[in-house]
């Protein structure tokens, strides 16, 4: 028999719980170690997809999420790509002849920006209006049937499109200035102040760039804490908390929501390991239990004072 503070069970059903505890556990911790090991951008995609009454703000959480910063005024982008050469030349300690090297790829990069926006401009226009209809459509809540929703979706789907056209093009432009701008270091300045990110302006708290790097470690701590059955109740609820928004951007009943089965039923056996304190049966918990019982020990019933 296996013993609490205020129950026995016995040891298959403790090992069934160190099980469960474990098994999800690594399932976070590879989750984890995969976004760490292959970072690419997956917030984006997860809040742009939200599904429900909470999709508005899932979707407010990216990052220029219609490009419109990009796209328009020409004087947004080239102003941020000034200040990033000038941080890059204050960041190196360019000598006279980097800096002129900076001015140059800076023309060249505007160069190129104005030529895509100009050669883009009827696309562009398109895309506006499709952003147009989109937006007052969302605002109209007479939308709920379902035929006018399916409506919604196409243009949606023809605003994606659009989008995939005007946009990735141009955050490929800041990519490769940022990278040319680094690539005029020396070895030395680089290996002496590291490499300059040229950043993303107009960002939110917990935006999805944020949520990019943050998950991955949350993944981790969580799963290991799990494995480890250490700190499992704060661990367990925060994993919980964690699918609990992931089933909310997929409302269930909503159109074209995803199905979230998995994610639900695995933030329920979260919130039963919590319940339990399954970090006490075959997990690092118990000898903390141990201890809590030693350094505080429970007073007894009708103790005097």
């Amino acid at each position: 028999m296996v013993s609490g503070s205020s129950y026995c069970i016995s040891g298959l059903a403790a090992a069934a719980i160190a099980l469960l505890r474990i098994g999800i556990g690594v399932h976070f911790l590879a989750e984890g170690i995969t976004k760490l090991e292959n970072p690419k951008p997956f917030s984006a995609g997860f809040f742009g997809n939200a599904k429900g009454p909470l999709a508005p703000l899932y979707k407010s959480r990216v990052w220029d999420a219609d490009g419109v910063f990009r796209l328009q005024p020409v004087e947004n982008t080239l102003g941020e790509w000034d200040a990033f050469r000038t941080r890059v030349v204050n960041h190196y300690r360019f000598d006279e002849k980097q800096q002129k090297a900076a001015a140059d790829i800076l023309k060249r990069y505007e160069g190129r920006l104005r030529q895509f926006l100009t050669s883009k401009s009827e696309t562009i226009e398109e895309y506006e209006l499709w952003l147009e209809r989109r937006d007052a459509n969302a605002k109209d809540r007479t939308r709920e049937l379902a035929s006018l929703q399916s409506h919604d979706a196409r243009i949606a789907s023809e605003t994606r499109k659009l989008w995939a056209e005007l946009v990735p093009p141009i955050d490929r432009l800041w990519k490769d200035l940022e990278n040319d701008l680094n690539a005029i270091s020396t070895d030395e300045q680089w290996s002496r102040h590291g490499r300059l990110s040229i950043g993303k302006p107009g960002r939110s708290l917990f935006d999805s760039e944020t949520m990019d790097w943050l998950v991955p470690w949350f993944d981790v701590a969580v799963g290991a804490c799990l494995i480890l059955g250490l700190f499992t109740r704060p661990a367990a609820i925060l994993g919980a908390l964690f699918l609990a928004s992931v089933c909310a951007a997929q409302w269930p009943l909503a159109l074209g929501a995803a199905p979230i089965y998995n994610q639900f039923v695995e933030m329920l056996a979260l919130l039963a390991l919590a319940a339990i304190g399954a970090g006490r049966f075959l997990g690092l918990d118990y000898f903390l239990h141990g201890l809590k019982k030693l350094c505080c020990p429970a007073k007894r019933a009708g103790a005097t004072q």
